[in-house]
């Protein structure tokens, strides 16, 4: 009957997530579609990078109308390469793949919901707890409609591959379970870095549960190892963090977002009523998971109850010693992000609830209800709206208005030089034409940069400066230097011909490749029983007797 009902509830996933394929991305309003141009730029000039050869183009020469930002050295990448696949392998555009790529990756949160609590439950069970969890309104509409998050939809379907590695992890002795809780951790950094964060803070509380204080220290352990393997990414976000205008992400902003009651806007009320109706079904769902005795031993449940108090209680002002504590904590910048944990953790009450209950006819009957919730948001936004605002585009028009809206690129990835010159408040205000520097005469655009056919004098080139850039003609480097605009500007010591002026990798990069791949390599080494370094064993070696033909009965060595 559990299976029965999950099925119901997996139909009802399914058609939900069919809307974002099938409506496209919406246009940006207030309550629409909050970072869908962002997410639809960044796939455009990422699928551009991937045709010119760079798979990995940490500089976006595109965004900010034209002039770069630092887009892949402070944003996770991961999510954008798979929406990059699928366009490659679908050939669509940046629009119709971002909805397609929506979709699925609410599906997959089905499905790796799925694979972590059958580890628990019968299968039965474990679909319900899935597809329930899918079907609550942060999940369902917050993240794919108010906001367009793109890269936190994904992370939530990472999330479950967490938390089956940290059981794994709770119940294994010595290297058990580090290795596959390292790489979830790692493939979360590399997805989206507030959920990632979070992650870290409520990952130990969850493995406590499971097994006390050793599985909350191995928890911290891995998470540890998972970032050093998400090195290549995040030594050189953090190394240049100066350099990248990201530093202004660790502000006070946070507190606008704290569960407070005051001031509350539409949005605001949207999520806070998505994150108390989350937290309220969990717990009316607590009586019914399982005895109250196992709420207090070591285990599932009580693991479930600490995740779900633990993300409730970081959305609340309750948690505001932490966040005033803890500097790591405020880049997150919207606490009620912890929704990513709180829905995970509500899908693990669910399901035990299930299974407890055969005939879960309220579960059923409250998967129903929260399955009417989007499509009756979408359409009082739609008949409630201004009749000329556009809420849904075909792909060519949806990728015009992006490209032309200066909500597509984000003040947060104007480098530093080009920030303390005024042109975040510029981008923001979109005054186009701009006073920028032509491209020099005889010059010319190539991947990642520009090719000169010579300069005698200081040339200013329309992209801002970051210290990634290089510059070089056949006799060696060549200087580079910020003009007061913030503009890239090459200032040759003598007279140059045939340069070159590309975005390379710093040291950083170099230093976080080095760190990962250390990190892989070891990660290897723990994973396979037979080169781990507590079961190396060197073969016997025959006596030097022996070999010359000496005496039986020798010892051997």
């Amino acid at each position: 009957m559990s299976l029965r009902f999950g099925l119901v509830l997996l139909a009802c996933v399914v058609g939900l997530a069919a809307l974002s394929p099938g409506l496209g991305v919406p246009v940006p309003g207030t309550y629409l579609g909050r970072d869908a141009d962002f997410a639809i730029m960044a796939l455009q000039m990422l699928s551009a990078s991937w045709a010119e050869g760079v798979f990995w183009p940490r500089w976006l020469m595109d965004t900010s109308f034209g002039l770069g930002g630092t887009t892949y050295y402070s944003y996770p990448p991961l999510a954008h390469w798979a929406a990059a696949a699928l366009a490659r392998a679908t050939r669509l555009d940046a629009a119709p793949t971002l909805g397609l790529a929506m979709a699925l990756w609410r599906l997959l949160a089905v499905g790796t919901a799925f694979l972590w609590l059958r580890r628990h439950v019968p299968a039965g069970p474990a679909l319900a707890g899935a597809t329930f969890a899918a079907l609550l309104p942060y999940a369902a509409l917050v993240d794919p409609w108010l906001r367009f998050a793109y890269g936190e939809t994904a992370a939530i379907a990472l999330l479950p591959l967490l938390l089956l590695a940290l059981d794994r992890l709770a119940a294994g002795s010595r290297a058990q379970g580090l290795v596959g809780a390292a790489l979830a951790y790692a493939a979360l950094a590399l997805t989206n870095l507030p959920v990632c964060c979070l992650a870290a803070h409520l990952g130990p509380l969850y493995a406590w549960g499971l097994g006390g204080r050793r599985a909350m220290l191995r928890c911290v352990l891995a998470g540890g190892l998972g970032a050093a393997l998400a090195a290549a990414f995040l030594l050189p976000a953090l190394g240049l963090l100066a350099h990248a205008n990201a530093a202004s992400l660790f502000n006070d902003s946070w507190t606008e977002n704290l569960m407070l009651f005051t001031g509350i806007t539409g949005k605001l009320a949207v999520i806070w009523g998505a994150t108390l109706l989350a937290a309220g079904l969990g717990l009316l769902l607590l009586r019914d998971a399982a005895p109250r005795a196992a709420w207090r031993a070591p285990g599932l449940p009580r693991a479930l109850a600490v995740l779900l108090l633990g993300a409730l209680a970081l959305t609340c002002v309750i948690s505001l010693p932490l966040w005033l504590t803890m500097p790591q904590l405020t880049a997150v910048e919207h606490p009620w992000r912890s929704n990513a944990l709180l829905g995970t953790a509500v899908a693990g009450i669910a399901a035990l609830a299930c299974a407890a209950r055969p005939r879960p006819r309220s579960l059923l009957a409250a998967g129903l209800g929260l399955a009417l919730l989007p499509p009756a948001y979408l359409a009082g936004v739609v008949a409630l709206g201004h009749p000329a605002w556009p809420k849904f585009l075909p792909a060519a028009q949806r990728l015009d208005f992006a490209r032309n809206y200066s909500g597509a690129y984000s003040w947060e990835h104007v480098p530093a030089e080009a920030a303390a010159a005024g042109w975040v408040a510029i981008i923001a205000g979109h005054p186009d034409p701009w006073p920028r520097p032509p491209l020099p005469a005889g010059a010319e655009r190539i991947p990642g940069g520009f090719h000169l056919p010579r300069a005698t004098g200081p040339v200013a080139l329309p992209q801002f400066f970051f210290p990634a850039w290089q510059a070089a003609d056949p006799l060696g480097p060549l200087p580079l230097r910020p003009t007061l605009e913030g503009f890239l500007e090459l200032a040759p010591d003598r007279p140059a011909v045939d340069i070159t002026v590309t975005i390379r990798p710093t040291r950083w990069e170099g230093l976080g490749w080095a760190v990962s791949a250390a990190t892989a390599f070891g990660l290897l080494l723990l994973s396979l029983p037979k080169l781990r370094p507590s079961q190396l064993r060197l073969p016997a070696l025959r006596p030097v007797a022996a070999i010359r033909g000496g005496t039986a009965g020798t010892k051997r060595v």
